[in-house]
């Protein structure tokens, strides 16, 4: 179909129209195409619609704005992908309570959202890549309102007043500048994505989101992230497990509280400390549906002596209280590269002696497993730490782990000993060829708990698969490596190893 020009008068006698649809397939959408623009208008018409009409529906709508005498109070969606408009509306309209849905995806030269306090009923706002948007109005009262798309509205400098039952908000690649103190009032707030916008200060109110599970500030300016100061884990951060920063590349960041349980920090070159809290306030507690913990400290070369002291101890201690839960479980079905798994990374090419007794420098060893002292059975859950250099790291990183376990006496059932294999993702970078040099890595998972048969030694031997794009791989040098084993008690509730004290130690700095 060739292009053709809409007369703005071409709905005016149809007063009982409630249906208009000029649409194209979802999958025609992902990206915007000039090709698509088959309706066109004159420069400074405006469209006469019917005040009866419920569905408006118009993809690449090619006017300025709604017409001034159209009453929408009767409109149930409103959908103007890729359109053309700069406001939608200029009067207030207070009866809006049938509209449910706005989409105005990718409407590049939206410059503001009209009143909506009408609009009670409004479960979702759709202003994603709205480039010109500078302006949202008040949200607090649509308690309807589930879910609110902002990606990329890169000239929204202000944070959206938003009911305060929202689980979940995408503020990515926005200008937004200031994480306000209201943000506390957010208190079913599970996900907060403020990747690539301009925020620099983050209120310490954030703290108080008891429901925050997942935090994302990469690529974000930020000066200072807020000082945690609280003599209780109720008290901050009470359910966050993922935490992304990176690229604070000119930040001097101390005193921060990254004693999560899921922390990726890339590229912060002066990040120069990191404490934890006293593990006797912060139980490792997590449920079975946490299949990866993450700490990982990418680039991070100011990092300080204690700081990685704190950070392996603690990293060792979540594995010391993932051994039990991982043993209680051993021998269930598990999915294939879904497992549960433990992955800490910091630069560096030295391996603690204190944690890591049992060290090569190369990528095999042998670890001597000591006898099992009690009456009853238990399981051993292996911790390996690696140096690796990533200057050469493409995308993907795997590291294949091949152990053989060697009974005492020929136990085992005569066979004498038992060759098992474990493979970790360790993680997939958007810009891999930004890692820089010796990083050091402590890995376990629930791939590598097995029930011990009077072993008494196992030989490890470590291969890191460097993967492209194109599915093909070439091994990377393990520079390093080190092994140590958790005993736990098949009957016991606490897991016991000759560390316990030394991680006990730099937990509590």
């Amino acid at each position: 179909m060739g292009n053709l020009l809409f007369q703005p008068s071409g709905f005016e006698s149809m007063i009982n129209l409630k249906c208009i649809f000029f649409y194209f397939p979802r999958s025609w959408l992902r990206k915007e195409h000039e090709d698509y623009k088959k309706l066109h208008a004159y420069q400074d018409s405006i469209i006469s619609l019917p005040d009866e009409l419920r569905y408006l529906v118009w993809h690449y709508y090619p006017f300025k704005s709604l017409s001034s005498s159209f009453n929408p109070k009767n409109l149930i969606a409103l959908e103007l992908p890729y359109g053309n408009m700069e406001q939608l509306w200029n009067q207030v309209h207070q009866d809006l309570v049938h509209l449910r849905e706005i989409n105005l995806f990718s409407c590049k030269n939206l410059k503001k959202i009209p009143n909506l306090l009408g609009a009670l009923n409004l479960e979702k706002l759709d202003c994603e890549n709205c480039e010109s948007l500078v302006k949202l109005p008040s949200l607090t009262r649509l308690t309807s309102l589930e879910s609110l798309r902002l990606k990329g509205c890169r000239s929204l400098k202000k944070f959206p007043e938003i009911p305060n039952n929202f689980y979940e908000l995408d503020l990515s690649e926005t200008g937004i500048k200031e994480v306000p103190d209201f943000i506390e009032h957010l208190d079913r707030l599970h996900r907060l994505t403020l990747t690539n916008s301009m925020v620099k200060d983050v209120s310490s109110n954030i703290s108080k989101l008891k429901s925050l599970f997942s935090l994302h500030l990469s690529g974000c300016p930020i000066v200072k992230f807020p000082t945690v100061d609280v003599p209780s884990p109720s008290l901050s951060f009470e359910s966050l497990r993922y935490m992304h920063m990176d690229r604070y590349k000119t930040v001097k960041v101390s005193e921060s509280a990254p004693y999560l349980l899921d922390f990726i920090d890339h590229d912060c070159i002066l990040f120069q400390k990191v404490f934890f809290a006293d593990q006797n306030l912060y139980q490792f507690g997590s449920s079975d549906d946490d299949y990866m913990f993450l700490m990982l400290f990418f680039n991070c070369f100011n990092l300080n002596q204690e700081s990685t002291n704190n950070i392996e101890a603690n990293a060792m201690l979540k594995i010391g209280s993932l051994a039990k839960k991982w043993a209680a479980r051993y021998g269930r079905e598990k999915r294939r590269g879904n497992f549960q798994r433990l992955i800490c990374c910091f630069p560096g090419n030295k391996i603690s002696a204190n944690i890591f007794k049992c060290q090569s420098m190369n990528s095999s060893l042998s670890l001597k497993i000591a006898p099992n002292g009690g009456s009853g059975s238990r399981f051993l859950v292996f911790a390996i730490c690696l140096v690796i250099d990533l200057t050469d790291c493409r995308r993907l990183l795997d590291c294949s782990c091949e152990y053989q376990l060697t009974a005492a006496g020929g136990g085992n059932g005569g066979g004498g000993y038992e060759e098992l294999g474990s493979v970790i993702s360790l993680f997939k970078l958007p810009e891999p060829e930004k890692c820089m040099g010796d990083h050091v890595f402590i890995l376990s998972s629930i791939d590598m708990v097995k029930e011990d048969q009077n072993y008494e030694e196992a030989s490890f031997e470590f291969y890191i698969r460097n993967w492209g794009l194109e599915d093909e791989y070439v091994d990377m040098k393990v520079e390093r490596c080190g092994a140590h084993v958790f005993y736990v008690d098949a009957d016991a509730t606490d897991a016991t190893d000759d560390t316990d004290a030394t991680e006990k130690k730099h937990a509590g700095n």
